[in-house]
């Protein structure tokens, strides 16, 4: 009676996972379509291990210039979008740095999300593909095959 316990419970928490995933990715999706609707979009992602991760969402013209812009920042996918501080409207997307993030008072993560964003602005605009990332999974195993070649050595 355990092992079918324990596969109900299982089956529950697969579409409870599935249910949320979509919830959480038509907020994305409805917050995309805005923006999509005004004008171009830039997107900057930091995934965090230890840290909430975050989303950024930039509202840009023709010139890469930020009108408005967006961020999620959370662990769960009840986390909400929020405007990013005004002081980013009207600045090159292209150009963001590090110290406009820490004059806007952003977390490390919603600094590493921004600049992503800008990066990603960068290579595109350039003409360059942006690289796929890879999974947590195969973040994960990447670690253990440097440790393994590591110790042989």
């Amino acid at each position: 009676m355990n092992t079918m316990a324990i596969i109900i419970f299982g089956f529950f928490a697969f579409v409870l996972q599935y249910i949320l995933t979509f919830l959480q990715m038509n907020k994305f999706t409805k917050h995309y379509r805005e923006f999509r609707r005004e004008g171009r979009v830039a997107i900057g992602r930091y995934s965090g291990v230890v840290r909430a991760g975050v989303i950024v969402l930039f509202l840009i013209d023709g010139k890469g210039v930020i009108k408005k812009g967006k961020y999620v920042q959370g662990v769960t996918v009840f986390a909400g979008y929020k405007d990013i501080n005004k002081s980013f409207t009207g600045k090159y997307v292209g150009g963001l740095t590090q110290e406009d993030c820490k004059a806007a008072h952003y977390s490390k993560s919603l600094t590493q999300a921004v600049m992503d964003a800008r990066n990603n602005y960068n290579i595109i605009t350039s003409g360059g593909t942006l690289p796929e990332r890879k999974s947590p999974f195969g973040r994960l195993l990447d670690m253990f095959k440097f440790r393994s070649v590591k110790k042989d050595n």
